[in-house]
């Protein structure tokens, strides 16, 4: 483990993997953590693909065998579930960090779409079907500040939908279906084996972003229904599994929505936002301090953390109460990676499970390595 003293913060920095291939940590709302305070990482090694780090004394463990595409980490006992290679209709499972993959499921040829999360009980996966119209469509947006070329992909004809495949029967079912935009971000809910949220890949401020529904497809609720110009975006499951958290910013009015379509360089301040099950908002806060790539909460729900995007380009991380609006953020450390219009930099902090330590990616070398800073605010 590299230790060093930050050139902004004065914090002291773990680097806490040196894979010549590089490791990272997943996207900031995919569970990570597993038992015994260790950390879920992907990085190529001699015995797979799997790394469990302990960021209190920089322990790595390489994980052996082939876990592939990783769907659903059940943080409360390391179960896992995963696909392998570019065989999507095997559903595999394994007891994190020391068991071996097992099947335990075979879907159906026809089912349609692509697994992209399994209920935390394991019974159902979640499959997304997703259709580009048109040869010239890309899934990538771009990134140049071009506000035409940006208009035109959020514009591009494409549509989707959403199926649920049941592992102990073998049928499934299509429960959401959209045109004009296709389903992204599915998740899981944490605590109920019947419950998963989701949204959608157009641009926000124009249409509703988060939903959520059981898994037969009722029960469809827009969580935070929003107005034309309202922006919300970067949605993540609250500890508890009863709220959902998310990104906020009132473009309602803004006369440079069209030529400004980034919200990072909107000329109107970013909140967090945080909704009941229900759909109905229960907190705001102020205005941040800047425009964070993403926001996440600490396991005890005791700390927020930031990422910043760039000038300067910084680790933040805040005390956080239901019952302050306020959210004061404070830098831990200086992030090192190219910002990257609308691709953000993949810095994907999140806490550890005793939520003394932010543990995410930085670029250390030219390679993306896992570090972490203590959170002692």
């Amino acid at each position: 483990m590299r230790r060093w003293m930050d050139e902004n913060t004065k914090r002291e920095v773990r680097q806490l993997t040196q894979l010549a291939g590089g490791c990272m940590v997943d996207y900031f709302r995919v569970p990570r953590r597993l038992p015994g305070g260790f950390v879920l990482a992907k990085g190529t090694h001699a015995h797979g693909n799997l790394l469990a780090i302990n960021p209190a004394d920089g322990d790595v463990w390489p994980i052996q065998g082939d876990f592939g595409t990783m769907l659903r980490l059940r943080e409360s006992d390391g179960r896992a579930w995963f696909w392998r290679g570019n065989t999507e209709r095997e559903i595999w499972a394994a007891d994190l960090p020391v068991g071996s993959p097992e099947l335990v499921a075979q879907l159906a040829p026809d089912a349609p779409g692509r697994p992209a999360d399994v209920t935390c009980d394991g019974r159902h996966v979640i499959l997304v079907d997703q259709h580009e119209e048109g040869a010239a469509c890309v899934r990538l947006p771009p990134t140049t500040l071009d506000a035409d070329a940006t208009w035109r992909w959020w514009k591009r004809p494409r549509h989707g939908a959403i199926w649920v495949y049941d592992v102990q029967n073998g049928s499934f079912c299509k429960v959401m279906e959209t045109v004009g935009h296709c389903p992204s971000h599915v998740d899981a809910s944490p605590t109920d084996p019947e419950l998963f949220k989701c949204a959608n890949d157009a641009n926000n401020i124009l249409h509703q972003r988060i939903w959520t529904m059981r898994v037969d497809g009722t029960d469809k609720r827009m969580i935070r229904a929003q107005e034309e110009g309202e922006w919300v975006c970067h949605e993540f499951w609250w500890p508890d599994g009863q709220h959902i958290a998310y990104k906020y910013m009132d473009r309602r009015g803004d006369p440079t929505v069209g030529s400004t379509p980034w919200c990072e360089y909107a000329p109107v301040p970013l909140r967090l936002g945080i909704a009941n099950l229900d759909g109905a908002e229960c907190y705001l806060s102020e205005p941040l301090n800047c425009f964070h790539s993403h926001i996440f909460v600490s396991p005890d729900e005791r700390w927020v953390c930031g990422e910043g995007t760039q000038d300067p380009s910084l680790l933040w991380a805040a005390p956080f109460s239901m019952s302050s609006t306020r959210v004061d953020f404070a830098p831990l450390a200086t992030i090192h990676t190219l910002y990257v219009p609308m691709s953000a930099q993949q810095v994907d902090a999140a806490f550890s499970a005793d939520s003394r330590w932010l543990v995410y990616n930085d670029t250390v070398e030219g390679k993306k390595q896992v570090c972490a800073v203590e959170v002692d605010l």
